[in-house]
């Protein structure tokens, strides 16, 4: 009668462990060999109980890195006839995949019968899925997909307590969209969440590839972390000022919202902050809020900044930015030239240079108002006047048969160039004016190689194709490598004048000054030294054989050309 019993109650217990599919129960020996191995065994291994029958636990489910820990546990726990406390495990599945369980053990040893080990295995796939999207969703912003308010915050005191010990400039931007509430009021929360996905899409665009750097903060308002490499804090305001301008420019396209073409416009508030330091990460989110606030208040700009110093900054550059918008109407523009002479000291032409008379700013020089000029588009029409001015002064002097040999230099920005219609400008000026183009000479930069090179090459070659020559200014100081400058249809090499200023010293800039000589002649290109001041530099140059010059030795820009036209012709 007992041992009828007994066998009931095993069968019980077997058809239980056989059944239940929520767990995973196998049996092994001391030795690890596999005794049994049950239907949910299979699900969460893949091996079937006919595979995994009589083979080893360490060759079927242990990953090579556990085998020595887990056969030592085994071991102790034969010893001992006990289990070991039930732990999460990473395990192996038959496809070599990993298989995350909580694993429980025991041994059950019987008189006359030899002990087994069964281990009891929760799949926690589903579970680390579930954690996986409780983290995400505690970290994310489920529409836009990016970082939280609590994330970027954490990323903030990471960056501040400085954990590599670099010490660096970085600005937080806060970006904006105006009159949000009016689009889910008037179109609906559905569009509405449409202009938040397009704005985070834009600051995706214009961050890549940092965009962990971006987080929504809360209804339309939106964070930007945007480290500076500039050393200094004048240099991170102009940096960051930029980059909230692109994303400005981002955000608002043009987007149709309900089959309707809809103009988006947004602010940004900035600070700046050195990391590490004390800061924290919600207090410099308050600034920069602070910023935004003053921004979206503001009728003139649609950037502030929070230090009062670079907000005087930026607010200077934005006057300055309005002003040259103005300056060709108010008549504040002066075409100032520097003679350029030859060896024999012989009048050959002038460079062409553009100054601007401002009440407000008296005393601003074109390093400081020209890349403004090129960052707000304004170039365009400053280097047309430019243009237009000097083929004025060549049509004049064609006419004269004592100048009408003279050449103009003119600084052509790579703004111009991109656009694509500079073929086109010029031939009109020249057909405007009577201006001869052999005498006209653009002076481009060496920053043009970093554009498109074949589209640079065929602008170039309609140029020269006009009769105008091309000067490739400040050459050795840029990005022109000897690849691009043998493709590129050249007339003429300009040495920058930090290698003149060298020249003194016996330094590296008699060497590359040198260089680029034989480069050039080498490629039958003319070559004319800039920034020459003294009679030393002058004689230098002239026996390292050197075409023309140009500099305050020989006469600093006038806007009064007629002071370089003695009779005769000549300097001297």
């Amino acid at each position: 009668m007992k041992n009828t019993e007994k066998q009931r109650s095993e069968a019980r217990f077997r058809k239980l462990f056989d059944d239940t599919q929520a767990m995973s129960i196998q049996g092994y020996r001391a030795d690890g060999t596999v005794v049994y191995w049950n239907d949910a065994s299979e699900k969460i291994y893949g091996y079937s109980a006919h595979e995994a029958l009589q083979q080893s636990l360490y060759d079927l489910i242990i990953p090579h890195e556990m085998r020595a820990e887990v056969k030592q546990a085994v071991a102790w726990m034969f010893e001992h006839q006990q289990g070991i406390p039930p732990a999460r495990l990473n395990l192996k599945h038959k496809n070599g995949t990993t298989v995350p369980v909580y694993s429980s053990h025991t041994v059950v040893a019987l008189p006359n019968d030899e002990p087994i080990m069964f281990c009891m295995d929760a799949d926690m796939r589903a579970l680390e899925v579930a954690e996986a999207e409780v983290q995400r969703l505690s970290y994310y912003d489920p529409l836009t997909g990016l970082p939280n308010r609590r994330l970027i915050l954490e990323r903030l005191e990471a960056l501040m307590r400085g954990i590599n010990g670099n010490h660096a400039l970085a600005a937080l931007l806060i970006v904006d969209i105006d009159n949000f509430h009016s689009i889910n009021e008037s179109l609906g929360y559905s569009n509405g969440d449409r202009v938040l996905v397009h704005c985070a899409q834009a600051l995706q665009q214009v961050n890549n590839p940092c965009n962990d750097n971006i987080a929504r903060l809360g209804k339309d308002e939106f964070v930007v972390l945007f480290p500076c490499t500039a050393p200094s804090f004048d240099g991170a305001a102009t940096q960051a000022e930029q980059h909230a301008t692109q994303i400005l420019e981002r955000v608002e396209e043009r987007l149709t919202l309900n089959n309707q073409i809809h103009q988006l416009n947004a602010c940004v508030g900035i600070t700046l902050f050195r990391y590490p330091g004390e800061l924290a990460g919600d207090e410099l989110i308050r600034q920069a809020d602070i910023a935004l606030k003053t921004a979206k208040r503001s009728n003139k700009t649609s950037i502030r900044f929070f230090d009062p110093v670079m907000e005087s900054a930026v607010k200077e550059r934005v006057q300055i930015s309005q002003a040259l918008n103005h300056a060709i109407e108010n008549n504040e523009l002066a075409l100032a030239l520097q003679p350029q002479i030859n060896k024999q000291q012989q009048l050959i032409g002038f460079e062409g240079l553009l100054r601007w008379h401002h009440p407000k700013f008296p005393n601003i020089s074109p390093d400081d108002f020209i890349p403004i000029a090129e960052a707000d588009g304004s170039i365009i029409e400053l280097g047309n006047w430019v243009l237009e001015k000097s083929c004025e002064l060549l049509g004049q002097w064609g006419t004269n048969e004592a100048r009408k040999h003279l050449k103009i230099s003119i600084n052509v920005s790579s703004v111009q160039f991109r656009r694509g219609d500079v073929v086109e400008r010029v031939k009109h000026v020249i057909e405007k004016t009577g201006a001869n183009p052999c005498n006209l000479r653009l002076e481009l930069t060496e920053s043009i190689t970093a554009e498109d090179i074949d589209f640079v090459i065929t602008q170039m070659q309609s140029l020269r194709r006009l009769g105008v020559t091309i000067s490739l200014d400040d050459f050795g100081t840029g990005y022109a490598s000897l690849a691009y400058l043998t493709k590129l249809p050249l007339d003429e090499l300009k040495i920058d004048r930090a290698f003149v200023r060298d020249l003194d010293k016996q330094g590296k800039g008699a060497l590359l000054t040198e260089t680029i000589i034989s480069l050039g002649r080498s490629m039958n290109l003319l070559v004319i030294a800039e920034g020459v001041e003294t009679q030393q530099q002058f004689e230098k140059l002239q026996s390292l054989g050197c075409d023309y010059f140009q500099g305050y030795l020989f006469g600093k820009p006038s806007t009064d050309p007629e002071k370089y036209f003695p009779s005769p012709c000549s300097l001297y």
